[in-house]
């Protein structure tokens, strides 16, 4: 029998009230200067003074609210520069996706003197000499909190290059639903698609893991049961903390490998588009191609989202999602989304080459790509 890797994954506090451990998490982590990064909308909202309010008054505290909604070269090295003039010695991720993985990247340069670019160009330039990494998401959906990859962009208009490393996995999560009660209906209903992409794409994965595909499948579960729900009422705490759980479940499942859909991800990454958006809006046409793939996974997928097993179950699955994405306004194509860009034959060649690919079930060639990429622009 073939030796196999299971990846583990950091402690988490999970539940409401999770952040009120926060003290702990410092303590544990030996960090007594923290620097949290998030975004400016989180300041609005008043989710960073939530974190702020359960701190204890005696830690010295340093903050950074300028991450882009989309994580930059730029924003990580500013964020390092207000990590070293304070003289922090840990990090605190507040955010979505974009804070999370980029806490990340300004994790892997504060102890080491090789430039940002070139670790995501060489990830074996990336050590053990990390800083001490707390993340705590405030949507429900990327699974970047507990997860040892990301994706940093050069600048905003240039796709983004992926940045991987089991020294990137976070030292403690903290998943307190109560910090999504006030995410917007929109990205409630993106970040939790952006989930059971992940949860799909890994449990269809060439690669086995037995334990994490049982958390995919109960992740797809979880979001067909509930993000209608937490879109329809933000306060539905029920549903709040079950899409937090199916996130964490697509972190998981991650680690599987994912595919095409995330392929796709980086023909449109040439432009500021949502993430989570954009592999939903890309779903429906790769579950399509894979209509009438060999094995019993199409199935098992189809089940956990309720619909009838048996031929055709990829189909019955675009539709299931596209009707998940009308019902909850998202677009159906990424012209709706915004993105102007005409390079057809760049967009074939960086979805063909993208490293998410090789764990498909099954890999499209360049002119199926040409097929799939010409339905999802609309």
């Amino acid at each position: 029998m073939q030796v196999r890797f299971l990846p583990s994954f950091p402690p988490i506090f999970f539940g409401l009230g999770a952040v009120g451990k926060i003290g702990e998490a410092l303590a544990t982590t030996n960090i007594t200067k923290p620097l949290i990064i998030t975004d400016r909308g989180l300041v609005e909202c008043g989710v960073l003074n939530h974190l702020t309010q359960s701190i204890s008054s005696n830690i010295d505290l340093s903050i950074f609210d300028d991450i882009p909604e989309n994580p930059t070269i730029s924003g990580v090295e500013n964020s390092l520069k207000v990590y070293r003039e304070n003289g922090c010695n840990g990090i605190i991720a507040l955010g979505g996706g974009s804070v999370l993985d980029s806490g990340k990247a300004l994790r892997v340069i504060t102890n080491q003197d090789s430039p940002l670019h070139l670790c995501l160009k060489d990830p074996s330039k990336i050590t053990a000499d990390v800083a001490p990494y707390i993340t705590i998401p405030s949507t429900a959906g990327t699974g970047a909190e507990i997860t040892w990859g990301g994706g940093i962009h050069p600048d905003v208009d240039t796709p983004a290059f992926g940045l991987r490393s089991p020294y990137l996995k976070p030292d403690i999560a903290i998943c307190d639903p109560e910090l999504t009660r006030t995410l917007p209906p929109k990205l409630t209903a993106a970040t939790g698609m952006d989930a059971i992409t992940h949860c799909v794409e890994g449990y269809l994965s060439n690669n086995s893991n037995p334990i994490s595909e049982a958390v995919a499948l109960d992740g797809i579960k979880r979001v067909i049961n509930y993000i209608g729900r937490a879109f329809r009422d933000g306060k539905d705490m029920e549903a709040r903390e079950n899409m937090s759980m199916a996130a964490i479940q697509g972190g998981i499942a991650i680690e599987m490998g994912l595919g095409p859909i995330h392929a796709l991800s980086m023909a449109f990454s040439d432009a500021p588009l949502h993430h989570g958006t954009l592999v939903t809006v890309s779903m429906p046409a790769i579950m399509r191609f894979y209509n009438g793939l060999k094995g019993e996974k199409l199935d098992q997928v189809a089940t956990a989202m309720g619909l009838p097993k048996g031929g055709n179950s990829g189909n019955r699955i675009a539709k299931k999602i596209e009707e998940l994405n009308l019902e909850m306004e998202l677009p159906s194509t990424v012209r709706q989304m915004g993105y102007k860009k005409n390079d057809l034959g760049r967009m074939i060649e960086d979805a063909s080459s993208s490293h998410f690919n090789s764990p498909a079930p099954k890999k499209p060639t360049k002119e199926e790509y040409k097929i799939i990429i010409e339905e999802v622009l609309g």
